[in-house]
């Protein structure tokens, strides 16, 4: 038998929790309560359980029930959703549905402190297109941005914020998710922050890699912009010292210079220029 995934252990988990509600006992009491409020005795159909959403939220009885469903859930490690489900849903397999049945579950989110509206919507927009719900940040506050269906695509953006200032990923694992899962979820995390990069016009390498070169910084003046070609030679000079002897070496030395000159300028100054 093969090594289950960090994922099937967790969704193993979720579902021994459900049978454990179900065995309680609770349901059969909540059971009847609920049917009582809806004034029926048989459970609902999927279809009735969608067409009479409103006409249940509407009734006082039936959110005062729904809100003990909730604290029963909350006991087992369940959302309301499943409990009020289970008790009212004729033929209701949680495992067959698209949506989670936990009280909490693994997440990714993108978290801003830009109040920039037009960064703010172009963030949202790219960000759901990734599966991943941008949530601004103002001191102990947290408001969730959507960018709802149907509206245009923000227009590209003039201006923006410098990148290791845009947002930061935050994952967020219940306390007794699989350690080697959240492992997982946080390079999931790490790729999808570096795509959101590239799609808001950042540049974004896959991996942090260290350079050499950056000690060379100031002997190739890579502030400098594009240099004469005499500097070029001097640079050379600087670095390897004037050698007679290594006449030779110079062509390539200059090459050298001019590509690592590109590279820092590249690696140093433009991720950090206005936009």
């Amino acid at each position: 038998m093969g090594k289950i995934s960090p994922g099937e252990r967790w969704r193993k988990h979720v579902l021994e929790r459900f049978t454990a509600l179900q065995q309680s006992g609770e349901i059969e009491r909540l059971r009847v309560e609920g049917l009582a409020i809806l004034d029926r005795s048989e459970l609902l159909s999927p279809e009735e359980w969608t067409q009479t959403f409103h006409q249940r939220w509407n009734s006082p009885e039936y959110r005062g029930w729904h809100d003990k469903c909730s604290k029963v859930g909350e006991r087992f490690g369940l959302a309301p959703w499943a409990v009020t489900m289970e008790c009212l849903l004729k033929g209701y397999r949680p495992e067959e549905q698209p949506y989670v049945i936990e009280n909490e579950w693994p997440q990714v989110r993108v978290i801003t402190s830009s109040t920039d509206p037009d960064f703010l919507a172009k963030l949202s927009y790219e960000a759901q297109r990734l599966d991943l719900y941008v949530v601004q940040r103002s001191d102990s506050f947290e408001t969730t941005f959507i960018h709802m269906t149907g509206e245009p695509e923000p227009p590209a953006l003039e201006s923006k914020p410098p990148r290791d200032n845009t947002f930061h990923m935050r994952v967020e694992t219940p306390v007794v998710y699989p350690p080697e899962g959240a492992a997982e979820l946080q390079r999931q995390a790490a790729q999808l922050g570096r795509e959101l990069l590239r799609r808001l016009g950042y540049p974004a390498s896959q991996r942090l890699r260290g350079s050499s070169l950056v000690r060379l910084a100031k002997d190739m003046r890579i502030g400098e912009g594009p240099l004469p070609r005499r500097a070029v030679y001097d640079i050379v000079d600087d670095i390897h010292g004037e050698d007679e002897n290594a006449l030779n070496a110079d062509q390539q030395r200059r090459q050298q210079v001019k590509t690592g000159r590109h590279r820092l300028r590249k690696r140093l100054v433009d991720p950090h220029k206005p936009a």
